[in-house]
């Protein structure tokens, strides 16, 4: 006959569900899962040794006491440097450049491995990295050339940046000029040739209409001078005698010895209406 099985007492559910109980507090305790978040990847790690590939955004489940996850943030993120250079006409320039920069999901684990943390990264990698290209840049253009090709000298800087940041598995997004600082001296030099030249330009501008106002006169002069001699050739003396006579209000002017005869009109008496 087969022997039955007792059923568990009460004392023996107790102490089972106790078990587990404690098997899941150890499990929290000792970190048995790890999150990682959206814009992460978590680096796994083993008595310190770092396993190759990433832990995706998610929950994930390690070996309490043994194992650890280190999480990387591969969003975008921003580096902002004040690095001071002299230009090639050999002026202290000051110049603020912001960096976009991310680094590639795939590649955290190499990252985490070969340079550390985000901020290891930062120090080591992107600070100086921005630092050289802005000195290398800056040597190649005069001070003022600085502010007047500002978006060519923005892509050169761009370029060395994004050229040196890329065998460390880190993309640059975006980078941007923030601000130009120059010395005291040569700050004030820029700004009288400012005012210099916007003189000089206001005196072009009053030379220029000076000319334009006396070749008007010439002009008018000109189209006066040509009128006066056109009249004075279509003035025939039958045309100042019709002239004299519409100007006239029909009385005879008193003149002593007279016969009524004006100059230049003729024989008046002979327009001149009858008194009665």
């Amino acid at each position: 006959m087969n022997a039955r099985v007792s059923p568990l007492s009460n004392s023996n559910r107790r102490a089972i569900a106790a078990g587990v109980l404690i098997l899941v507090v150890l499990l929290v305790l000792g970190g048995a899962f790890v999150q990682v978040g959206p814009g992460e990847r978590g680096v796994l790690m083993t008595f310190g040794a770092v396993h190759p590939g990433v832990l995706e955004p998610g929950l994930h489940l390690k070996l309490p006491f043994m194992q650890t996850v280190a999480k990387m943030n591969v969003q975008v993120q921003n580096s902002e440097a004040t690095e001071s250079a002299a230009s090639r006409d050999l002026q202290d320039v000051s110049t603020t450049v912001a960096t976009n920069w991310h680094i590639l999901p795939a590649d955290a684990e190499w990252v985490y491995q070969h340079i550390g943390s985000e901020r290891s990264l930062v120090s080591k990698v992107i600070q100086p990295a921005i630092s050289n290209a802005v000195k290398a840049v800056t040597a190649h253009y005069n001070a003022e050339d600085l502010i007047v090709k500002r978006d060519e000298v923005r892509g050169q800087i761009e370029a060395q940046i994004r050229a040196a940041l890329k065998p460390f598995r880190v993309v640059v997004d975006a980078v941007n000029i923030t601000d130009f600082h120059f010395s005291a001296q040569y700050a004030e030099a820029i700004e009288q040739k400012q005012v210099a030249q916007q003189r000089a330009l206001e005196a072009e501008y009053e030379l220029d209409r000076a000319k334009v106002q006396a070749q008007q006169k010439i002009v008018e002069a000109t189209a006066q001078s040509q009128a006066q001699k056109l009249l004075q050739r279509s003035l025939t003396p039958e045309i100042i005698q019709q002239q004299a006579i519409a100007k006239w209000n029909g009385r005879l002017p008193e003149v002593v010895g007279g016969k009524g005869v004006l100059p230049m009109i003729g024989n008046l008496s002979a327009i001149a209406p009858r008194q009665g």
